[in-house]
């Protein structure tokens, strides 16, 4: 367990926990970003215990989710650039200079955006696992854009109406259109994903508005991925084969990528298998 640690900045608190694994193989550290919605401890708490290969472990809150606020202390619009900045305030606040990256779905986003900045300021680029990240899930940039036009759709439901079910149930059919729809799993994400919608809703913006930059600016999308030199991609076999398709394409044409699919999962998968994917990350990270 970690106590909540604050980290005051001028647009933000950020919440953040920090775990120590004593019985850790190595004395790495790893930052983990959880996905849209959905706070730090509640996507990686069922991962940790299985983590083997590093001694410390942050767990962030991005602003708008978890316990993590602007400092007006209303719901607000934010940027992917913004929440990059704010994990690198973070990361300079615990004196973190190397360690490793696991991400999910948004956060997926913002640590591509993380290893890129790092790049262009000349400093070592970061071996990371990604979860399904927003950004790469089709490679054609038009039909991205598409796609992020539902996600638009989903959060101006929730901004306009307040129907918050009918917004979560929106990103859902988007996100996941083959899920198994089991009544008990469906309340749960619902659950999740209602807990500060409008923050939510904020992030789902977010990385509508920066895909929207990368279609008018493919390089962008280009000079990202070139910069990621290590990156394992984790994708559900019930997500869209698109996506899928995408990630192994990438796994081809990138040396030091790989692409590992989960059986029976969808969009919801660091819920649906943490043991499993913890087991893939210790061995994806303990390759020199």
């Amino acid at each position: 367990m970690s106590d909540v640690f604050f980290l005051s900045l001028p647009n933000a608190d950020i919440a953040y926990r920090l775990y120590e694994n004593p019985a850790a193989e190595t004395d790495r550290a790893c930052l983990l970003l959880h996905g849209a919605g959905v706070a730090g401890e509640i996507t990686y708490s069922p991962m940790l215990p299985y983590f083997t290969q590093w001694r410390w472990m942050l767990v962030p809150d991005l602003k708008g989710m978890g316990e993590s606020f602007h400092q007006h202390g209303d719901e607000g619009a934010v940027s992917i650039a913004e929440l990059t900045d704010e994990i690198e305030a973070l990361l300079t606040h615990v004196k973190w200079d190397d360690f490793d990256l696991v991400a999910y779905s948004l956060g997926g986003l913002v640590a591509l955006n993380l290893n890129y900045q790092r790049s262009l300021q000349g400093k070592t680029k970061v071996k990371m696992a990604l979860l399904e990240p927003a950004s790469l899930d089709r490679e054609d940039l038009s039909t991205l854009m598409d796609v992020r036009q539902k996600y638009r759709h989903a959060s101006k439901l929730i901004h306009d109406t307040g129907d918050v079910e009918l917004g979560v149930a929106s990103f859902m059919d988007g996100v996941s259109p083959n899920r198994r729809k089991h009544p008990v799993a469906e309340a749960t994400t619902q659950s999740r994903l209602a807990h500060r919608p409008f923050g939510f809703a904020y992030a789902l913006d977010a990385v509508t508005d920066y895909v929207e930059v990368m279609a008018n600016e493919p390089a962008l999308r280009r000079a990202i991925i070139n910069a990621s030199e290590q990156v394992f991609l984790f994708s559900g076999e019930l997500s869209h084969e698109a996506l899928r398709q995408h990630y192994e394409l990438l796994s081809l044409h990138n040396d030091a990528w790989q692409h590992k699919t989960m059986s029976a999962c969808d969009h919801s998968l660091p819920f649906q298998k943490p043991r499993q994917i913890a087991n893939h990350i210790n061995k994806w990270f303990s390759l020199i």
